[in-house]
Formats: structure tokens, C-alpha cells, sequence
């Protein structure tokens, strides 16, 4: 029963937000943890504890009822097009993990099937291949310099207007943004990496400057990256209502890899306006402590 009580005490504060260190994380997991509910309330019905499990299941549907809320809104933006795509491109995402010591078996990897646009997180991790990536993306942003470098654009097509941000409050350069022409369709891409769940408020500060950056951008966008929190997390679902920003047709987890599809999706890839994501896959991590998000791309006609 003190399970239980820890559980349901957890899941409160999943749902109620009070600003405590470690929720961002424990929102990510929140499924996992409605799971872990549902056997224990099992349990105690199983073995007598009728009440206690009566009241953990109906915590625990509650849980699971807010958490779809979330869900549901993400779904909701994602309206079907009618006219068919006027552009498509092979877009991947992944955070290549800082001394990678697979770094040239995953360059390797990406160069046999490549993507057309390529957002890199953790790009020191495979720094000394990107030459080699050049040769394929001969257009990129980012990791100019060694010392600051964090997440790197790189692109078959040209890219205008590029910029590279420092997100406050540790101001590191964790956000980059790119304007391409696929096509003939116009798209901007904007790729972030976001703070580690533990420090919940740099997320939401974070995640702030994203929002005031993203609202001066106008038109078609793609955001992908590491966002170190699932979609269902109150703040990420905060951002994408403002930005009004709509999932793949499903979020696969990348985290942690030795789950596999049992983890958490705390890579993610969303659109804005007449884009629209046709599929959203895992992938293999090649010593990354990340899987990555392959996803093909549509740009539909302006309406």
C-alpha cells in the first residue's frame, strides 16, 4: 500500500503542476507510471484490498484522462489536406550524443541513405566527419565555432536567412533556423535541444524564448529536436496550442534506447501551416543514448 500511496502522490503532482524539480520528467513518464498504477490497483483487488485498489484506479484513470487531453489537442491540429503535396523532402533528427565513440559508423549510416535535410544535436559528437557530411549537405548552420557548438542545420538545399540563438538562461547556442526553398515551397526549419527535465524552470524559459522566436516567423515551419520532455508535458503542449503546432502520425520514443519502443519520445518533430509530417520513425541510435526521428516531409499549397 505504501506503493501505492507513493504512486498516487505522484501522479497528483503530474497533474496539478506545482512547480516542484524533477515534474517536467515525471510528465514525460506519465504513461509509463498510469501502467504502473493499473497493475498495482490490480493487485490489491486481487488480493482483497477492494477499496485501496478502487481508489488507486480511479486516481489512476484520472491521470490517464488528463494526459489524453493533451494528446487529444495535438491531434486535433492535425487536419487532413485536400489538395495533394506540392513538395517532399526526407528530413532526420538526432541527437548524436558528445563523444559518440560509434560517431563514424553513424556518419556512415546517415551517408548510405541519406535524408535531404539533417538537424544535428550534439554535433561535436561526429565533428570530425563533417567534412565527409558536406559532401552530401553542401549547405549547413551552426558549430561555427568548436567551443559553443551544440545543434547544426545541414541541407541539400540552400538555406536564407540562417541564424543560430542562445536560449536564456544558460545561453547556450541550442537553436538554429534555416529558410529553404523544396521545390519551389517555401519552409523554415527551426531545430532546438532543449535543457534537461531536471531543471524544470530552464525548460519553461526556454521554451518562452522559442515561442516569442517562433512568432515573429512567418509561414510554413517544421520544429524538431531534443526537446528532453514528451509532447503530453504541460509546457510543450503549451507551446505548440500558441504556435498551434501538429504532430507525425505518431510520436515514437527515442529515449531511453534500451526501451525501444517501450521509452519515452522525447525527440519530437512538429508543423505549422500547409506542412505536414507523413511519417515519423525511430531509428537506429549507433551509440547515440538517443534514437533518431526520420520523417517524411509534405508542403502542401498554400490555401
Amino acid at each position: 500500500m505504501a506503493v501505492s500511496a507513493i504512486l498516487i502522490v505522484v501522479l497528483l503532482v503530474v497533474s496539478v503542476s506545482p512547480g516542484l524539480p524533477g515534474e517536467l520528467l515525471l510528465q514525460s513518464l506519465r504513461f509509463h507510471l498510469i501502467a504502473v498504477g493499473l497493475g498495482l490497483a490490480l493487485l490489491a483487488m486481487v488480493f482483497g484490498a477492494r477499496w485501496r485498489g478502487l481508489l488507486v484506479l480511479l486516481v489512476v484513470l484520472a491521470s490517464l484522462a488528463h494526459g489524453a487531453l493533451f494528446v487529444w489537442d495535438f491531434y486535433a491540429r492535425r487536419t487532413p489536406m485536400a489538395a495533394p503535396p506540392a513538395a517532399q523532402f526526407r528530413f532526420l533528427s538526432f541527437n548524436v550524443l558528445t563523444g559518440n565513440r560509434q560517431a563514424e559508423a553513424l556518419v556512415d549510416a546517415v551517408l548510405a541513405d541519406p535524408p535531404d535535410v539533417m538537424l544535428v544535436m550534439e554535433t561535436p559528437g561526429i565533428e570530425p566527419y563533417l567534412e565527409r557530411l558536406a559532401d552530401v549537405f553542401p549547405y549547413s548552420v551552426g558549430c561555427a565555432r568548436t567551443e559553443t557548438c551544440d545543434t547544426s542545420l545541414h541541407s541539400r538545399f540552400p538555406i536564407e536567412n540562417a541564424s543560430v540563438r542562445q536560449l536564456p538562461p544558460f545561453e547556450h547556442e541550442r537553436m538554429v533556423i534555416g529558410q529553404m526553398m523544396i521545390e519551389g515551397q517555401a519552409l523554415t526549419i527551426a531545430g532546438v535541444h532543449l535543457s534537461k527535465p531536471y531543471f524544470d524552470q530552464a525548460s519553461w524559459i526556454e521554451l518562452h524564448h522559442i515561442n516569442e522566436i517562433l512568432s515573429d516567423i512567418e509561414g510554413p515551419l517544421l520544429l524538431a529536436g531534443d526537446f528532453n520532455a514528451a509532447p503530453w508535458t504541460e509546457p510543450v503542449a503549451l507551446l505548440a496550442e500558441r504556435q498551434q503546432l501538429a504532430p507525425g502520425p505518431w510520436a515514437p520514443a527515442t529515449w531511453p534506447v534500451r526501451l525501444g519502443p517501450l521509452g519515452v519520445p522525447i525527440d519530437n518533430a512538429f508543423t505549422r501551416g500547409n506542412v505536414r509530417l507523413l511519417t515519423l520513425e525511430a531509428g537506429e541510435s549507433y551509440g547515440s543514448n538517443h534514437r533518431p526521428l526520420w520523417a517524411d516531409v509534405a508542403i502542401y499549397p498554400a490555401p
